[in-house]
């Protein structure tokens, strides 16, 4: 140890708050330091005075002096270089441990390529937080430490090990070497230049390690920004500007040069992804940071040609010799995913001021009631048959059982009711959204629904297959509705046996029961938002209060809401006038105009968000309005006010009318109960006689003219939370209340209000374990096109299938282009052609000797009428003219239609049609002879005939198809524009990210963190 000499440099820069400890720490070491000289650069505080009173020689130099040249000029003022002599740089917020130097010392005694020692480096204030315990750099820039976030020092990482490089707090650099390779580069004044150091120490021949026996304690104080950053190169003083310039400086200037172009790349692509993050957390200034930092280094090129020179003068070796040090990017994404689940599993698992135990395990004896005997006495387990005496366990398993028995006919790929077969991956659901031009019916330019990309993002879950998360989600529904209720109640009562009661029945509801059997995906995923809503409402009142955080967050949510179910809005519509109807008594009575103003402006913002959330397709049902009365997905008729009425819906996979749920009793003893319950009853039988009214109506839609029941699902679901929540509010205390009256109204009223919900609750589960798996949600569905006729991927079929309108037989038809319906094919189906529907209607009563030319003119080249038949409609079709019997299978019968058929079809000057063949060009076709070629596909202004580069003239014909004239013969190529749909696709992106933007949690500066958090 005597062999070595030991100079000690300390730079200061406004130090005064943690050079005491630091000044203490040097002067306690148990190997003494040699000579000590410190650097003070121009500190505006009490520094100087520090220094001077522990009388350590200082240099002084001016303000914006960085760290590389402070060091310099220490150097330059030691006297010359020693055999043996070593440098010890130290910062004014780093206190080495009393054995740091000495343990640094020993590890390098018998290591003679070790150049360069750090210690292992502790948080200033929690002296657990493991730092640092050597340093590398990624390459997108990024500090590499192989740390957790946090992470505990328990001796995990002790040992000496070969490092890339250690921080310049506490480093030990044999003074030869330092001065040899030119010192720390000053382009790098501050941040980064360790690496750099230890990048070109490598390149030298030489060696790094990190001794942990060796320990300093750092407060990192201009890294998080506890103190102004004044070097000269730091643009416009930001710490962060110059951390990330500084490390694209370090990997161009030291990596191989045939890396140049992909660390460019990935430092301009990681730096746009950083920013975008900040932007997302509220932090613009640093995202300004992430890509400043890289365009400085665009605008300075002769600095890294000058400094690749510069080090190429003092590599021995390849400067890939460092790669083992740079981490991988397997082990980024590892690490990357470790503090994104820990950062998740903190913000679930928050720890609360209320003990998870339960109180009977407190109830423990004290240490003088226990006799010494006891000491030796095992302790008593508590037995796990006491989890199953708890209300709310109990009613999982029971529900869990009742879900397998009620899902026993769906295991697999789901389909029927209004859910339609969903596709093979989550890849269909993208291109179905993002699709300017559908293939369904005669096609359709309508815009594609939100809740189209939610479901494939959701698949994620189930690594993009889609059938498997719409089956599991079905499975699983009765669940989520049980737990998103349950979460609703907890928040009025903390009675374990009301709660849970109230969230079962609310899982096994009418309205349920009804959307999960029929596949209604949007009224389930309703059913499971609306508590949440319910939850969020309680201070709807008082809406002024709400921030622009939660109005964004709130906006998103309604938006989700809407987008699965389109009816919501109305119930959102009729909420919100009666709440303006109410603040506007408010402000005649009280005059307070700007309270008014505020609770306007949000009430407005909340209910104009969903359609901003939702464009183009929102426009769209606004230009339709009786499409805010359609649930998403396949048409199915609801069973009339009289049922809806009592809180049941209707229609297939109902409830039948005897089993009446407690939903309307609840909500009319509740308009006689507490004043909260009243008001919260108020809502829901307003709703209710809304749904009931509704359901009073038919309507139409999905590409049909036949008129259906409303199925007023969406608000029967409010009317039923609210009755959830208004029967809690009344039930909670209610014996304590009951106890102390005499028996009035009020003891007959709860009275009668349990029997029935009791009664309810047996005989739906009994109906559920022997009816639903009955119901039109099933796993074993068929396909309804043949195999040969599904690889007509070309073709359009007219699939016909015969039903009894009382003792009327009647068709329905829908046009198939070479697949059955697919998820959300029926949300974008395009109006019914009246032309096609009297065809279909002259197949029926034997009338169509015109039907096959009007299917020929729309290009639907076969008729598939579905088993099971009847003789006289096929014997109808057989003696129709225009169609061939092409086969006849169990699956149904098949005819083809006369004429040209398909999709281009030619008709020349004589009146001849002919169909037009494709060449080998993708959608390129020859016309053989002038005439008008006419695309049966819907009329769009989309659709372009090009011929010689030319667009041909579009009109719209008589049947409303696209045709256009073709002058001279010759190929032509037939194109869709989605430029339309890509504009209103990129607005609708906009306004989402500004509304995610804006709902995100804010970021912290990090001056705005506390010390004690940081380190």
């Amino acid at each position: 140890m005597s062999l070595h000499r030991v100079s000690a440099i300390l730079v200061v820069h406004d130090g005064a708050t943690w050079l005491p400890e630091v000044v203490a720490s040097l002067a306690s070491q148990t190997r003494a330091i040699d000579q000590i000289v410190a650097v003070d650069t121009g500190s505006i505080d009490s520094s100087a005075k520090l220094l001077k009173g522990a009388r350590i020689p200082v240099l002084t130099m001016p303000r914006d002096t960085g760290f590389g040249a402070a060091v310099a000029s220490a150097v330059e003022k030691l006297p010359p270089v020693s055999a043996g002599e070593w440098l010890w740089i130290l910062h004014d917020d780093c206190a080495p441990d009393p054995n740091a130097l000495e343990a640094l010392l020993a590890a390098i005694e018998d290591r003679p390529n070790v150049v360069l020692a750090g210690p292992k480096l502790l948080g200033w204030h929690d002296r657990t937080h493991l730092l640092e315990i050597g340093i590398s750099i990624a390459t997108n820039g990024a500090r590499w430490t192989g740390l957790e976030e946090s992470e505990y020092d328990q001796g995990q990482h002790d040992g000496i090990a070969d490092v890339l490089a250690v921080s310049t707090a506490g480093a030990l650099i044999r003074r030869d070497v330092f001065e040899e390779l030119g010192g720390f580069d000053q382009n790098l004044e501050l941040f980064r230049d360790d690496v750099d150091f230890g990048w070109r120490v490598h390149a030298a021949g030489h060696a790094a390690i990190v001794v942990t026996d060796a320990i300093a304690y750092h407060a990192q104080a201009s890294a998080t920004e506890r103190r102004d950053v004044d070097v000269k190169g730091a643009l416009l003083k930001r710490p962060l500007l110059l951390d990330r310039q500084n490390a694209a400086y370090v990997l161009l200037a030291n990596a191989t040069w045939w890396l140049l172009p992909l660390l460019t790349v990935q430092l301009f692509g990681s730096a746009l992804i950083r920013a975008a993050g900040y932007l997302f957390a509220k932090l613009p200034g640093y995202a300004a940071d992430e890509i400043l930092a890289i365009g400085s280094l665009v605008v300075k090129p002769g600095e890294l040609l000058k400094a690749r020179k510069d080090r190429k003068a003092t590599r021995l070796v390849s400067a890939r010799v460092v790669s083992d040090f740079i981490p991988s990017r397997g082990r980024q994404l590892r690490l990357a995913f470790d503090r994104a689940f820990a950062a998740v599993r903190d913000f679930i698992l928050k720890p609360t001021e209320q003990s998870v135990l339960d109180e009977s395990l407190l109830d423990l004896p004290t240490e003088s009631e226990l006799e010494e005997e006891d000491l030796l006495t095992p302790v008593t387990t508590r037995k796990w048959s006491s989890l199953f005496r708890k209300p709310f366990v109990v009613a999982m398993i029971f529900l869990v059982v009742l879900t397998l028995i009620w899902s026993r006919n769906r295991i697999g790929a789901v389909s029927g009711g209004t859910l339609a077969p969903s596709p093979s991956g989550a890849r269909d659901l993208w291109e179905f959204y993002f699709s300017p031009w559908h293939q369904v019916g005669l096609g359709s330019k309508s815009a594609s629904p939100l809740w189209i990309p939610v479901i494939a993002l959701a698949s994620l879950i189930t690594l993009g297959n889609v059938s498997a998360l719409i089956s599991l989600f079905f499975i699983a529904a009765p669940v989520f509705l049980f737990l998103s209720s349950h979460h609703m109640v907890k928040q009025v009562s903390d009675n374990r046996f009301i709660t849970v009661s109230a969230a079962l029945l609310y899982a096994i509801s009418p309205i349920s029961i009804s959307a999960i059997n029929s596949g209604r995906i949007g009224i389930v995923v309703l059913l499971i938002i609306a508590p949440f809503l319910v939850v969020t409402a309680l201070q709807w009142r008082e809406i002024e209060s709400f921030s622009v955080r939660k109005i964004s967050a709130l906006s998103l949510l309604l938006a989700l809401t809407f987008s699965f179910a389109p009816t919501f809005f109305i119930a959102l519509f009729i909420l919100t006038g009666a709440a303006l109807v109410s603040d506007f008594l408010d402000l005649r009575r009280d005059s307070n105009q700007p309270l008014f103003i505020a609770r306007l402006i949000r009430r407005s913002v909340l209910l104009i968000s969903p359609l901003a959330l939702t464009i183009p397709w929102s426009l769209e049902i606004i230009s339709s309005p009786h499409k805010f009365f359609l649930d998403i997905g396949l048409i199915s008729a609801g069973a009339g006010p009289n049922l809806a009425f009592i809180a049941n819906p209707g229609g297939a996979g109902s409830l039948p009318w005897w089993l009446i749920s407690p939903v309307l009793i609840v909500l009319a003893i509740a308009l006689f109960s507490i004043t909260q319950a009243r008001q919260v009853a108020t809502i829901g039988g307003a709703l209710l006689c809304v749904g009931t009214f509704a359901a009073t109506f038919t309507i139409t839609g999905k590409g049909t003219s036949t008129p259906n029941y409303m199925y007023s699902g969406v608000f029967i679901a409010l009317a039923t939370v609210t009755a959830v929540y208004s029967a809690v509010l009344m039930l909670d205390k209610v014996r304590e209340r009951l106890i102390s009256t005499h028996i009035n109204y009020r003891h007959f009223s709860v009275s009668a209000l349990v029997i029935v919900s009791a009664l309810y609750a047996v005989t739906s589960t009994g109906w559920i374990a022997t009816q639903a798996d009955k119901s039109p949600l099933q796993s074993s569905q068929g396909e309804v096109l043949p195999p040969y006729l599904a690889i007509e991927t070309q073709s359009k079929t007219l699939v016909l299938r015969e039903r009894l309108v009382g003792t009327t037989p009647s068709l329905n038809y829908y046009i198939a282009r070479g697949s059955d319906v697919s998820l959300g094919d029926a949300d974008v189906a395009p109006s019914e052609v009246p032309e096609i529907a009297t065809a279909v209607t002259g197949l029926a009563d034997g009338s169509g000797i015109t039907s096959s030319k009007t299917f020929a003119s729309y290009g639907i080249t076969y008729i598939f009428l579905k088993a099971p038949t009847q003789g006289t409609l096929v014997q109808t079709i057989d003696g129709l003219g225009g169609f061939t019997r092409a086969s006849s299978t169990s699956a149904g019968i098949v005819w083809k239609v006369s004429g040209a058929t398909g999709n281009l079809i030619l008709t020349d000057a004589s009146g001849k049609t002919s169909l037009l063949q494709p060449t080998s060009v993708a959608d390129e076709y020859m016309v053989t002879t002038p005439g008008v070629v006419t695309l049966t596909e819907s009329y769009s202004g989309s659709w372009h005939l090009v011929q010689n580069g030319e667009r041909l003239t579009r009109i719209k014909s008589e049947l409303s198809l696209p045709q256009f004239s073709v002058e001279v013969a010759g190929p032509v190529l037939l194109i869709h524009d989605g430029s339309v749909r890509r504009g209103w696709v990129s607005l609708h992106v906009i306004v989402l990210l500004v509304f995610i933007l804006f709902a995100a949690p804010s970021g912290r500066r990090k001056r705005e963190i506390s010390e004690k958090e940081l380190a």
